[in-house]
This record gives C-alpha cells, sequence and structure tokens, in this order.
C-alpha cells in the first residue's frame, strides 16, 4: 500500500490516456510531459500501460507499507528520504520511510513512479473500488490520508541507481510547419519560426498560451476540424496557443504548426515568463524522432 502523507497543490493518478475516441468527444489526456511519464515507469521497471502519479505544486509526500523502488522525474526535482538523491533516479525506499519529492520555481510537472505499479481508483458513489490503470485517470486530485494499493514488486535492491538523463527544457522545440501554414503568409510562417514567445500564467494542461509576437490572422476563414496535442492554434488576435493533453477534440483556428510528441514535455513544462522557440523540423524528422 502506498499511503500518501502531502499531495502538493494538486496530485492525480495518470495513464498513457484513451487514445481513438476522439470521434466520441472524448480526449485522450493522460500525462502532460510524456517523457517524463515514460521515464519513470522505465526507471522501476514497470510496462508503459502502468500509472504513475502527475503531481502539480510540491513538495509531495507518500510512505509505502514495503520495500520500494520508487522514482521522481520532471523539471529539476529530486528525492528526499535518507539523504537527497536527483530525479531521474531510482531510489530504494525502505518500508515505512517517508519519501518526499522536492523541485523549485521551475518544476511545472513531477512525476512519481513504484515498482510493481498503482491501481487506479473510481469512485464509484460513495465507495472507492480500484481497478486497473489502463481505464483510466482518478477523477479526483489525491488527498493526504489516500491509501493506493501497488502491485507485487519484482525489482530488487539492485535496482536502485537507475537513471536517465532529463530532457533540456530550455531548449527550441521542433514543430512542423502546418496542416494549416499555407492559410498564413510568408512573413507570418517565418515569424513564427524564428521569435521568441512568452509563457502565459494562463496556460494549464488543456494547453499553453503565448504572447510576445502577434501573428498576422490566417487568410480565409476555416470550419472546425480534428486536433491533436501539440497543435498550434492561432486565434484571430494572434496570440498562439499550444494543446497539450486535456485539448478539446475539435478546434476553429488555423493551426500553423504542429509540435514534435518529443517535444511536448518541453511545452507543458514551461514556466509562466518563460521564452519559447519553435524550430521547424520536417516530417521526416519527426519520424526519426519518434
Amino acid at each position: 500500500m502506498m499511503r500518501i502523507l502531502a499531495p502538493g497543490l494538486r496530485a492525480t493518478i495518470q495513464d498513457r490516456g484513451r487514445h481513438g475516441h476522439v470521434r466520441e468527444g472524448i480526449p485522450p489526456s493522460g500525462p502532460a510531459d510524456p517523457g517524463a511519464f515514460a521515464a519513470a515507469l522505465a526507471l522501476v521497471g514497470c510496462p508503459d500501460d502502468q500509472a504513475a502519479i502527475e503531481i502539480v505544486g510540491l513538495p509531495f509526500a507518500f510512505r509505502c507499507d514495503d520495500r520500494r523502488i520508487v522514482v521522481a522525474t520532471g523539471r529539476d526535482v529530486r528525492i528526499r528520504t535518507r539523504g537527497r538523491v536527483p530525479g531521474w533516479t531510482s531510489v530504494l525506499a525502505r518500508a515505512g520511510e517517508e519519501v518526499v519529492v522536492e523541485g523549485s520555481a521551475s518544476t511545472r510537472f513531477a512525476y512519481i513512479a513504484v515498482s510493481g505499479g498503482i491501481a487506479v481508483p473510481m469512485i464509484l458513489g460513495s465507495r472507492a473500488t480500484y481497478l486497473p490503470a489502463s481505464l483510466g485517470p482518478v477523477p479526483r486530485p489525491l488527498a493526504s490520508g489516500d491509501e493506493l494499493p501497488l502491485g507485487e514488486s519484482i525489482a530488487g535492491v539492485e535496482s536502485a541507481g537507475r537513471t536517465i538523463a532529463p530532457p533540456d527544457y530550455t531548449r527550441a522545440v521542433g514543430a512542423v510547419a502546418g496542416p494549416h501554414d499555407t492559410r498564413f503568409s510568408d512573413d507570418g510562417l517565418a515569424t513564427f519560426f524564428s521569435s521568441a514567445f512568452t509563457i502565459l500564467p494562463e496556460s494549464d494542461r488543456m494547453g499553453v498560451r503565448l504572447t510576445g509576437v502577434a501573428l498576422a490572422p490566417a487568410n480565409a476563414e476555416l470550419l472546425s476540424c480534428g486536433v491533436v496535442a501539440g497543435a498550434v492554434q492561432v486565434p484571430p488576435g494572434g496570440a498562439p496557443i499550444v494543446l497539450l493533453a486535456d485539448h478539446q477534440t475539435t478546434g476553429g483556428y488555423p493551426i500553423i504548426a504542429t509540435v514534435l510528441h518529443a517535444d511536448l514535455g518541453i511545452v507543458a513544462q514551461s514556466v509562466p515568463g518563460q521564452y519559447l522557440r519553435f524550430e521547424r523540423v520536417t516530417p521526416g524528422d519527426a519520424g526519426r524522432s519518434a
């Protein structure tokens, strides 16, 4: 059992998402930073269809009833148990030992994975029933005192100390022009790929709002169409919005470019006031980055 001691500002259980249901109006959701999420599961020996905890606002603290391998990933995170261990490094947590996840002002999303995996609690009326992680994320944030059942851990002490290098969360993100790039002028498209945009505070898991450079409105009206995470919409005011995990399923704003899936975490982890740049890549480059 995993027992939550301090839930941070907002902590939720996330799996990879519910893909294939956009036509029913259900967004895929899943982790805001897919790369950090996948790394956390890999470092504790969990398959990629398991669940992890996504945290906004650290510190986050928990303890497990038995010995487990744990890890924290995300931007500028670390774990404190008997000492401090950098993020993206697996740690052995003894039975009953308090584990604290810490971050900094640049930490937007942090992820916790535990060897054996976390069962996702689905709330049915006034009682909680625990079902497989593949059924989707918990419908409410975690609270202090919550208890999460864990699967059997097959990771031994030799699994501690494994590490994956975190990405550079300050670099430019790769983006493919389109699908509506032809609706913008050549100058407008060049401006998009040569400018530094500023992250606005009104950003969340649905999308990251940008300011600093107003793009010229697109030519002609656009009918609503399906959208994906990474789509960069440009409303009439010219301030781009990069869609993230909880994006709507359709949109009527033209999409000037689409961010590579591998770089979605860089967008999601960008904090208000930070600059964000887009580097133009080809669809072939996108395939090689997957």
